[in-house]
Order: structure tokens, then sequence, then C-alpha cells
């Protein structure tokens, strides 16, 4: 889809233009003629196609449509009527670009105005054509009365209270915007005094006021030329906003024609549709340029064409280019702007290339240090890991990591062993004891052996030298050994079934340096644009925004047309309020073309909703309804919330 802006807004009247061939033939030399042009005068139409359809219009004697000269009336206002749509759009198209390009000029120079680091590059880097300016003065002006007049101004003056300070020629020539502006005195100070210092804490403070006093002089002469470049580049601000509005005035006006357009378009041959057409022309000529009217005649609709034509393809484009050029209102041209990085780079490489060379050793060992320590990083700490957790999904842990289940079930069989023997000694259990004793140390139930313990604690030492209490302590032992066996077969059992969450918080920590050394590859690959073109073209379409709602909201009023448009409808929309919104309504069709996904409901709704604004049929009621509509559906899925939070801090 193209990105012009007569693309979508007055292509698509081409299908409306009517035309019935008349059954009765013409002459075939007349038809020849008009059907040729015919065919290349299509959209997008060129300004050669134009031409040559207004000189075979000429060629032909154009006639007014009459019932006798049907046949050629009615062919030739179809001509007609695809040259006045030709202009239309070509004049939109011409309009919408000049009103762009001095309005990025515009946010240009504000920018270099903000801050005073822009504006002392911008003065360095305008340096070279400066001091042109002010050599070739001195050249072409040889008289001594001019040269004596290129100085700088006196100290005195640029400080002074009472005499404000004219600039000279050499300042004039050096900061051409002074003769517009001239300045007045740079900064007021005011010059410390003491009557006479009779004490020491007096004198001293007269010695820091004064001493404050010269050092703000010499700030302020130091930051002075940085001051008048700021103000250079206000001024040309305040200029470009000037040639916008009256570009978007005029734009406006043109978007407004186009209902007017539509039902000519639509209309059929007659005198009513002579009528139609005339007027229709008459308002695009005095839309475009009013002295058209004063210096052709009103019933020549072919030289009204032919102006017309004069005036879109030839002298609009040539009296906007001598309007920025008068002033040096357009940026810098790049050599301009890159002429110190140029100057500085090659001596700048030069030596970091020889700073390399020097240490290529140093580099190479360097480069095979980061290269092995890559190498391992993939392998132990990415590979070895996602392998273990591979093996962990297939075998299902069934490795033991703190203890065998073979040995907590021969430390238990032991434990029932010593107690059995034990029982059957000292206790004389018959097998059927026996056997009940063993199911019941299996559920971990000791009371004989215990009972048997306590027995033997209450003689302690007759039972350690006749007793059987070593054998009871014996058992203890084994007995605490297997609660401790079982224990860890527990937090074992317990760790196997973790054992895909430890294998992926090993992994974790390495898939996430790749994920960020991958993210900043793929940005460095891709330019930096992230989704829906990154984040700085969606700052600009949430800054666009804001802007069609301030529009709509105060809708500027050009000073020529306050007292017409005070009259009118608080719903309709002012032409400078129309064009203004046509420059912002471009660069969110221009970032949907571009940064959004093609055929997805997102780029199609999006695109449906600047159309619905573009409207002119809409009033600035039904527009901001719109502009509300927008906000809901897509400040989200565009992140605007986030990048107004974003601006703010």
């Amino acid at each position: 889809m193209s990105l012009r802006f007569s693309a979508h807004y007055a292509d698509p009247l081409f299908s409306r233009i009517c035309f019935q061939p008349s059954p009765a033939e013409p002459d075939p030399q007349f038809e020849r003629a008009f059907r040729e042009i015919d065919t290349i005068l299509t959209p997008p139409f060129s300004a050669d196609a134009i031409r040559n359809a207004l000189e075979v219009l000429r060629a032909q004697c154009f006639v007014v449509y009459t019932p006798d000269n049907k046949i050629y009336g009615e062919t030739q206002y179809v001509l007609v009527k695809k040259v006045v749509l030709g202009l239309y759009a070509s004049a939109l198209d011409l309009y919408l670009s000049e009103a762009s390009s001095t309005q990025e000029d515009a946010e240009w120079w504000a920018e270099v105005a903000q801050s005073v680091w822009s504006a002392a590059l911008y003065l360095l880097q305008t340096l070279p054509h400066r001091l042109f300016q002010v050599f070739q003065l001195l050249k072409l002006d040889q008289d001594a009365r001019q040269v004596s007049m290129l100085h700088l101004p006196p100290m005195s003056s640029i400080f002074s209270t009472k005499h404000p300070w004219q600039p000279s020629v050499f300042m004039t020539t050096v900061f051409p915007h002074l003769r517009v502006k001239p300045l007045s005195s740079l900064l007021h100070f005011r010059i410390p005094h003491v009557d006479s210092p009779r004490s020491a804490p007096a004198y001293l403070r007269y010695l820091h006021d004064t001493f404050s006093w010269y050092m703000a002089k010499c700030t302020a002469i130091l930051y002075h030329p940085i001051h008048l470049v700021r103000e250079e580049c206000h001024m040309k601000r305040r200029e470009n906003e000037k040639i916008r509005n009256e570009r978007a005035e005029v734009l406006g006006k043109l978007v407004g024609l186009r209902p007017s357009l539509c039902r000519l378009l639509e209309t059929r041959g007659g005198e009513e549709h002579s009528s139609a057409s005339h007027a229709v022309l008459l308002e695009f000529v005095s839309t475009l340029d009013p002295t058209i009217l004063s210096t052709a005649e009103e019933n020549d609709v072919l030289s009204l064409l032919e102006r017309l034509f004069h005036t879109v393809f030839v002298a609009q484009e040539e009296a906007h280019s001598s309007c920025l050029n008068k002033d040096s209102l357009q940026r810098p041209s790049r050599l301009t702007l890159l002429w110190p990085k140029l100057l500085f780079l090659p001596p700048l490489t030069l030596y970091c290339v020889k700073s390399l060379y020097a240490s290529r050793e140093t580099i190479i060992d360097l480069a095979r240090d980061s290269l092995e320590a890559s190498r391992n990083f993939v392998r132990d700490w990415l590979l070895e890991p996602l392998r273990g957790v591979y093996r962990t999904i297939r075998t299902g842990g069934e490795e033991a990591v703190l203890v065998r289940p073979e040995s907590v079930a021969a430390d238990l069989d032991s434990l029932e062993r010593m107690s059995l023997a034990l029982a059957h000694d000292k206790l004389g259990y018959d097998q059927e004891k026996l056997v009940s004793l063993s199911r019941q140390i299996r559920l971990g139930d000791f009371t004989p052996v215990l009972r048997l313990y306590e027995e033997d604690i209450k003689s302690p030492f007759k039972s350690v030298l006749t007793g059987t209490l070593l054998r009871s302590l014996f058992i203890q032992v084994q007995k605490a050994k297997v609660d401790i066996d079982q224990a860890l077969a527990g937090i074992d059992k317990l760790l196997k079934s973790q054992e895909l969450t430890f294998a992926f918080v090993d992994v974790a920590p390495a898939i996430a340096v790749m994920y960020l050394v991958g993210g900043i590859f793929s940005g460095l690959v891709s330019g930096g644009r992230g989704k829906y073109g990154g984040t700085r073209k969606r700052q600009s379409v949430w800054l666009a925004m804001r802007r069609i709602e301030r529009l709509l909201l105060f809708q500027p009023i050009s000073q020529a047309n306050r007292l017409e448009e005070a009259h009118a409808s608080s719903d309709a929309i002012p032409p400078l309020t129309s064009g203004l919104l046509v420059l912002s309504l471009t660069h969110l069709r221009n970032y949907a073309l571009t940064s959004l996904p093609p055929r997805s409901p997102l780029r199609e709704g999006f695109l449906e909703d600047v159309q619905d604004l573009e409207d002119p049929s809409l009033g600035r009621w039904e527009k901001l309804r719109v502009l509300d509509r927008m906000w809901k559906n897509w400040a989200h899925e565009l992140g605007w919330h986030r990048i107004a939070g974003e601006s703010a801090q």
C-alpha cells in the first residue's frame, strides 16, 4: 500500500468519474487523440500526463458542452474531470509534503535549542559556514568604511545598562538573526561597592563580591555565543511553524473540497455539469492561488487549468524553496553536521588501529580465553544440565541420593536378629513368641527389649558384669542407626520427588544468560526494532495521538480567518486545525503501514480509525469519540500507558 496521502484520499475518487460513450461516432482523429491521453491519465497522476492532457485539450480546441457538440463536449469534460482530480491529488501531496518537512525542521530546531551542549555542537558544526560568510563579506566589500565596521563590540557595551548593545556588521554576519531581532544588554550586573572598608571582614567581603562579579562577566562572555545560537534556533523554529501553519491551512481547505469534488465526478455531461464543474474549479483555484482569478478569465476553463498546473508543479515549489532558503530555515546539510566526526574520526581510527596492532598478542590471548570460557560455559552450564534434565525425565530418578534401600533393610534385619537373640537367651521366648516379637520389631515396637533394658539399669554394675546391659546398649545403638537410615531414606525420597525441579534450577541461570545475550544480539542485527516498530516509534505515535486530541479540543484558528470562523458552528473544524490533523494522521497511517503486522486485525482496525478521523464529513465531537475509541482499543496493545509513564519519569 502506498504511503502517499492522495493514494487513499483522492485516488479512490477516480472510479466515480462517469463516462457513457455516445453511439454516434465522432471524428476518428479526435477520438484517437483523446483515447491515447485517457489511458495514461490514471492514478498516480504524473506531471507529464497532466501536461499532455492539457496540450490535447488546447490542440483540439476545447469546446463548451451544448446539444450540438454533445459528443465532443462530454469526452472533453471527462478529461477535464481527470485533470482536476490529478491536480487535486498532486496539490494534496505537495502541501502535505511541505507542511511535514517544515514541521520536522521545527522539531529539529527545538531539540537543538533545548540543550546547551546541543547548541554548542551546532555552533561548532556551522562555524566554517559562518566564517566563510565573514570572509566573503571582506572579499566583496573593499570599502574602508564598511571594513571598519567588522569589529567585535567592546565589553563595556555588551554589559552596559545605559546604552543597549547594537550588533556590528561582524556579529550580524556570524549570527544573521540579529538583523531581525537585535539584542539589548546581555546581562545586568550590580557592581560591588563599599564606601570605605574599615574592617578586615568588610574588606574580604568586598574582594569576594568583586571576584564573583568578574567571574560572572567571564562566564557570560563565554556563554554569549551559545545564547545567540539558541536564540537563532528559537527564531528558526517559529518561522518554520509559521510556514507549516500556512501550508496546513491550505491543506485543510483542500481536504474540505473533497465532498464537492465527489459530487462533480459523479455527475454526467450537460449544462448543469458544466456549471457545477466551473464552480468547483473556481473554488479550487481560489484555495490554491487567488491571484489566478485576477489575471485569467473565469470562463476560460482551460486557462485556469493551465495556471493551476503551473502553480502546483512549478510556482509553489519555487516559492516554498525560496522562502526556506531566504533565512536558512532548513536544517543544515548532512555534511555540515558530520564534518567534526569526519575530521576527528580518521586520526582516532588510526590511533585505535595502531594501539590494537601493538597489543595484538594480548588481544589474541584474550580472544582465545573468551572463546574457551564460552565453550566451557555452554558445555558445563548449559548442555550438561540439560542432559541431566533429560535423564531425569527418562529414568524417573531411580538412583538413590543419600542412602540405598538395601542398606536400610540390612540394618533393620540385623536389629531384628539381635533383639530376637536377646529375647530367646534372657526371656526364654519360644518360637511362637519370637514370631510375634518379630512382627512387633518390624512395626517399631521394642517393648520386651526395653523392659529388659530398664531392669538392667537398676543395678548397672552388676548388670555389666553378669547381666545383659551391654547387649541392650548395643541393640539401642543399632536401633538409633536404623532410625537414622530410615530418616535419610525419607529425605532421599523427598529429593527424588523434586529432582526435576533441581535440574531446572541448575540450568536456569545459563538459560537466562543465553536469553539476555540473544536479545542483545538480535537487537543489534535488527537495528533496534522491537515489537510494533520499537519504543521510539510507539512513543512518536503516542505523541501524535496526544497532539490530535489537543487540536480537537482547542482548535487553533489562523489570524486571517479568525473573524469568519468565530461565527462558525462549534462542531465545525477550521481549515488550519484540519490541516494540522492531517499531518498527525499521516504519521499514524505511515506507522500502521510500516510497523504493524500486515493483514492483521490490529492493522486493519487501526487504519479504519485513522480513516474515520480523516473523514471531512465528521464533526469535532464525532472525531473526539473516534479518538476515545482508539485510546480504549489500542493503548494497552501498543503500550501507550507504559510509554506515558516512562516519559513522565
